[in-house]
């Protein structure tokens, strides 16, 4: 049962971990754009 239980609780901690670093992934992509077609206004004109 406590090898059960030890499973469960990694699992729990894995599935908190990937939504916390999705959303910073989201959030690194909103601000990302404005500074990608800054670069690439700089890089045309």
């Amino acid at each position: 049962m406590s090898l059960i239980k030890v499973g469960i609780i990694l699992e729990i901690f894995l599935f908190v971990g990937v939504f916390l670093w999705v959303r910073k992934l989201n959030s690194k992509q909103c601000r990302q754009p404005s500074l990608s077609k800054k670069l690439i206004k700089n890089l045309k004109f």
